[in-house]
C-alpha cells in the first residue's frame, strides 16, 4: 500500500451535519524522516509488524523488508551488505518458534537497494493461539564503498500462532457512525493476513464525499480475535490522520461476523470511535 502525499481531504458530510476547518494535512513517512542530510541510513521497511502462521506442525517463510534511503541515494553504485541480530529483550526463541537462514544480506542498486530478509517460522512445540516479540536490530551495515550507515532503529515483530480461518469472501459492511450499507471483498495476503478493500468501515468513502478514497488495509486474525493495527492506507500506517486504525475486534466463523473497533485523530469535530461490522453474504 502506497502513502498519500500532499493529500487534501474533502471537507466532511454526513447526516450530523458536522463541519470542519481542518487545514491540509502532509504526510510525512516517519520511516524517512530526517534523512535530508548526512548520511544514507539502512533500515527496515516498517517497524512494527505482524508475522503470522497456522499452527499445525509445518514450518512457514516469512519475509522481512529492508532498504537504504538517503540523500544520495541515487548516486549509489555498490553494494551494501546488512547483518541483523536479535535483541535480548525477544520472547521468541530460536529454533522453537522461529530461524533465519541467514543473518546477512546483500542490497543492491539493481534492486534499488531493497530487499526481503527471509525468517521460518516454526509451529511444531506451539500451541495456539499464542504470539511472541522478536526485536531485531540492524548490528552492522557494510556499504562496500558509498555512505550507508544503519540508523539504529529495531523492528518489533509480533509472531502470531494462529489457528485455522477463512475470512475470505464478499461481505456487507455497516458502521455505528453514519450507517452505510455496502459490499466488499475481503482476501488472504501470503503472510497469513487479511486484506480488506475497505478497512475502516467505510468511513472515509462512505461518510464523507471522498467517495473514490477506499481505506483499504490489512488485519491480522487469532483465533477469533483481530489484533490491533494501523496498517490502513489513511491509517497510521500510511497517513499521519491515523483514519480507522484498529483498536482490536473479533471473527466468528459460524456467523460469518466481523467487527472491529476503530480509531481516528483526524479531526477533533468527528467522531474519535466507531465500530464496523462485515457480515459473509
Amino acid at each position: 500500500m502506497k502513502t498519500i502525499k500532499n493529500l487534501i481531504l474533502i471537507i466532511f458530510v454526513s447526516t450530523f451535519a458536522f463541519t470542519s476547518c481542518d487545514s491540509l494535512i502532509e504526510d510525512t513517512d516517519p520511516k524517512i524522516a530526517g534523512n535530508g542530510a548526512g548520511d544514507n541510513l539502512a533500515s527496515f521497511n516498517d517497524l512494527r509488524q505482524n508475522v503470522s502462521a497456522v499452527v499445525d506442525g509445518g514450518e512457514y517463510t516469512k519475509y522481512i523488508k529492508l532498504h537504504v534511503k538517503g540523500p544520495s541515494i541515487g548516486s549509489l553504485t555498490e553494494d551494501v551488505v546488512v547483518t541483523v541480530a536479535v535483541d535480548p529483550s525477544s520472547t521468541a526463541v530460536d529454533g522453537i518458534h522461529y530461524s533465519f537462514p541467514s543473518m546477512t544480506m546483500t542490497l543492491t542498486a539493481a534492486n534499488d537497494y531493497i530487499g526481503l530478509l527471509p525468517i521460518i517460522l516454526k509451529t511444531a512445540a506451539v500451541a495456539p493461539p499464542a504470539t511472541e516479540s522478536l526485536k531485531l536490530i540492524i548490528s552492522t551495515v557494510n556499504p562496500n564503498g558509498g555512505n550507508v550507515v544503519a540508523n539504529g532503529q529495531a523492528i518489533d515483530l509480533t509472531m502470531v500462532y494462529q489457528c485455522f480461518a477463512d475470512l475470505s469472501g464478499t461481505y456487507m459492511v455497516t458502521n455505528t457512525f453514519c450507517f452505510p450499507s455496502f459490499l466488499t471483498n475481503i482476501s488472504q495476503n501470503p503472510d497469513g493476513s487479511w486484506q480488506l478493500e475497505s478497512a475502516d468501515g467505510g468511513w472515509l468513502h462512505q461518510c464523507t464525499l471522498n467517495t473514490s478514497l477506499l481505506n483499504a488495509g490489512y488485519i491480522t486474525e487469532l483465533c477469533g480475535d483481530i489484533l490491533p493495527t494501523g496498517n490502513l492506507d489513511f491509517g497510521t500506517a500510511g497517513f499521519s490522520g491515523a483514519i480507522g486504525d484498529i483498536t482490536g475486534g473479533t471473527w466468528d466463523a459460524v456467523s460469518g461476523v466481523l467487527e472491529m473497533n476503530h480509531t481516528q485523530s483526524w479531526s477533533a469535530s468527528r467522531p474519535g470511535s466507531w465500530v464496523s461490522t462485515y457480515t459473509r453474504q
